[in-house]
């Protein structure tokens, strides 16, 4: 049996998650990327236009970000970037902000992401009501690498506003419970009750009460229940590289409530430890933990 479907059996101790067992031989998410990658780059050989030798260029950025190779992945962006302009290119500039926030420059990423974000509100704000967070939804990936980076240097109150403005509403409730799980990681470090966003409140208490999910367990967790058993059964049930961003998930977050709301540094480094084991690549929560936890 695949050692990915087996590690359910840790249960208990996978969510106070001190001993979550080693990766199968294949990392998953790490292949994932690899096979994009090589997508990307026979893509590159057969475009036929500017636009679209760009548009592979960007996608080979991303993985090699994600595969932890960001010089790399910094040099083809600026590559895509000077054929297309930046004017232009909005979502361009996401994927080299998020590539500098991997190489742990947050003030680079945001002082690139700023005029975008600006521009992107200023464009939701034009729409009628129904449209703005579809609006927003267009430079999803920019207001979540922003959020992070704000996070990291520690402005909370901007990091909240920028979190509120992250919309996918194409994706679906998933994301909402995901950017709910940041809302309360970020009340937890601020500490500070009038930053209390009450739309991030209520969509926060909602899906704490109605995502059946590892994010349901996970916002309860953050209200002080005891849900490792249920978030461990329902990661469980994940297989390959859904499991293993869940697993990261899960770590990140139960070590953050170990360390800044419990006290508890030391569980907080042994799930980084768990979490450095999973190496899920990719993942913003294994990037930014490496830093904080």
């Amino acid at each position: 049996m695949n050692r990915m479907r087996t590690l359910h059996l840790v249960a208990v101790t996978l969510l106070s998650l001190a001993a979550i067992p080693a990766m199968a031989v294949e990392n998953y998410l790490l292949a994932a990327h690899k096979q994009r990658l090589e997508k990307a780059r026979v893509e590159e050989s057969a475009a036929k236009s500017t636009w679209d030798k760009a548009f592979a260029l960007r996608q080979q950025a991303a993985e090699l970000d994600s595969m932890g190779k960001s010089a790399e992945a910094l040099t083809l962006i600026d590559r895509a970037l000077s054929s297309v302009g930046s004017e232009n290119a909005k979502d361009f500039i996401a994927t080299k902000a998020s590539i500098l926030f991997s190489m742990n420059d947050p003030r680079g990423a945001l002082a690139l992401l700023a005029p975008h974000l600006e521009a992107t509100r200023e464009y939701a704000a034009r729409q009628a009501a129904a449209g703005r967070n579809l609006a927003l939804g267009t430079f999803t990936e920019g207001f979540v690498t922003a959020t992070f980076a704000q996070i990291q240097l520690e402005q909370w109150r901007d990091a909240i506003a920028t979190l509120a403005n992250a919309e996918a509403p194409l994706e679906g409730p998933s994301f909402y419970a995901y950017r709910s799980l940041v809302y309360r990681y970020i009340m937890s470090r601020a500490k500070d009750d009038t930053l209390v966003n009450p739309q991030l409140e209520d969509m926060a208490t909602y899906y704490a009460q109605n995502d059946k999910g590892h994010y349901g367990a996970l916002l309860r967790m953050w209200q002080g229940e005891d849900t490792r058993k249920e978030a461990a059964a329902l990661i469980g049930q994940m297989s390959g590289s859904e499991q293993q961003e869940a697993f990261a998930e899960a770590l990140f977050h139960s070590a953050a409530y170990a360390k800044f709301v419990k006290g508890d540094a030391a569980s907080a480094r042994t799930m980084l430890d768990k979490l450095n084991q999973v190496a899920p690549y990719g993942s913003i929560e294994w990037i930014y933990g490496q830093r904080v936890l």
